[in-house]
Order: C-alpha cells, then structure tokens, then sequence
C-alpha cells in the first residue's frame, strides 16, 4: 500500500515546491478527478508528522531511491508542530 500510495503525496508536494499549483487547487483537481481527498487534506487528516515519518522511512527501506525521498515543505510544517488536524493547523488551519 505504502510504496504505491506514497507518490500521491510525494507528487503533490512536488508540485506544491515547483510552485505549479497551491495546495488547494492541487487538492481540487485531483479531488474533480474522482480522488476522496486531494494529498493535502489526506495528510492533514493522517497527521503531516505521521505521514512524514512513513515516507522518511520508506526512503530509507528502498536504499534511499529518490522517489522517495521526504520534502522539505512537509519538514518545515513538522519542526513548526504544524501537524494538520490534530494540532489544528498543517496545510490547512482548522479553528
């Protein structure tokens, strides 16, 4: 599941770092697509920490491959404490 679904996100943040697209509108065409939750939203509800750590790990489980590597936007929200939901702000604030 994880080394499949795990470019849903690695992906999104890509974009998001090449300055393409926000998040949001990253989030609303992939979610007019026929996706649940765009990357952003999905990661706000896992938590951006946990995500975080699932992909650091996958990128050292496959010898650090770099379609794994973790992105330095999602580090940056981590080391704020920017956790999504939970903490009540990560990609998205929630008050």
């Amino acid at each position: 599941m994880n080394r499949v679904a795990r470019h849903f996100y690695v992906e999104g943040l890509k974009v998001l770092e090449e300055d393409v697209a926000d998040h949001a509108t990253i989030d609303e065409l992939l979610e007019s697509s026929g996706f649940r939750m765009g990357p952003f939203r999905l990661m706000d509800l896992i938590g951006v920490d946990t995500n975080f750590s699932v992909t650091t790990s996958m990128f050292h489980s496959f010898h650090q491959d770099s379609k794994f590597r973790p992105n330095r936007i999602q580090q940056k929200l981590v080391d704020a404490g920017h956790h999504g939901r939970k903490s009540g702000k990560g990609f998205y604030s929630y008050e």
